[in-house]
């Protein structure tokens, strides 16, 4: 027995709260659901039980609400707050080394991520001695972007990966050259941007996660982690789907997996036209 608003409720009363509220969760979560499948179907687009599942219980930027976005809906989030750039001091310099907003290491002292650099980053970026930068964002360089990159020796590649606003428009084809580039041990250091760091990034690692097998939660709770209150629901949807046919070959040659175990296909069996002529002329056939 509990007292309530001044009010006494038994165990009895309890029991049916407690169903109530039960209830009432699962209708919410039933319409979340049909909102979700409306909204796929208005785009065309499927999606498996478990993205839709995950779209039901965390918040998306893209997704049908019923309330105003605010700090309020990290609460609802199953990612964090977009990573804070930390401050590292150099006792060899007389400035402090600034990562770029968003930064973080993929695979530590291989592949990095980040949101557009700026002059204040020139420095973090020299000294973890990156050797390539993929942009993924089409508009040009400024002139001080471009000559960091070539007073540090780092080569420059461009993938212009699209925004997933209002549909998936991502080309596959190009997400393939991206991936390849990041596949390409020779490239590495590698760091990976686009604007902020969150959509055309979060898209790209995604992908790379699913070539090492990574598992699908982990794979969406990293791209919130970066994207925050702006996850795009549309981005989950393109990961999920990208055909990893197109890049596996490059991902078993620069070792990313196992290769296919090679297995030599059982013989052929004999044609009858060459047993035939082998009986004629009383010669084996070749």
């Amino acid at each position: 027995m509990s007292i309530t608003n001044g009010k006494v409720v038994t165990p009895a009363r309890q029991g049916v709260i407690a169903r109530e509220n039960k209830n009432s969760a699962q209708e919410g979560m039933a319409e979340m659901y049909e909102k979700i499948k409306t909204f796929l179907r208005g785009l065309g687009l499927s999606a498996s039980a478990g993205l839709t599942h995950h779209a039901s219980v965390t918040t998306h930027e893209d997704l049908p609400h019923d309330h105003e976005c605010s700090v309020a809906c990290m609460a609802e989030s199953r990612g964090t707050t977009t990573p804070a750039a930390s401050i590292r001091s150099a006792s060899e310099r007389l400035h402090s080394l600034i990562p770029p907003t968003n930064y973080g290491a993929v695979l530590p002292g291989h592949i990095f991520r980040s949101s557009y650099p700026e002059e204040k980053n020139y420095e973090f970026l020299k000294d973890l001695k990156i050797k390539s930068i993929l942009t993924l964002v089409p508009e040009p360089i400024s002139p001080e972007y471009e000559e960091f990159m070539k007073d540090a020796g780092i080569q420059h590649f461009r993938v212009h990966i699209k925004a997933n606003k209002g549909e998936v428009r991502v080309d596959s084809c190009e997400m393939s050259r991206a991936l390849s580039l990041i596949m390409d041990r020779t490239n590495h250091p590698i760091l990976i941007h686009c604007n902020k760091g969150k959509h055309r990034t979060g898209c790209t690692v995604a992908c790379f996660r699913r070539i090492l097998g990574i598992d699908m939660d982990a794979i969406r709770d990293e791209y919130h982690t970066y994207a925050g209150l702006k996850a795009r629901f549309l981005d989950e949807v393109f990961f999920e789907n990208f055909d990893l046919n197109s890049v596996m070959w490059m991902a078993r040659k620069e070792g990313w997996v196992l290769p296919d175990s090679a297995v030599a296909p059982p013989s052929p069996p004999e044609s009858l036209v060459s047993m035939s002529t082998g009986m004629a002329t009383g010669k084996p056939s070749v």
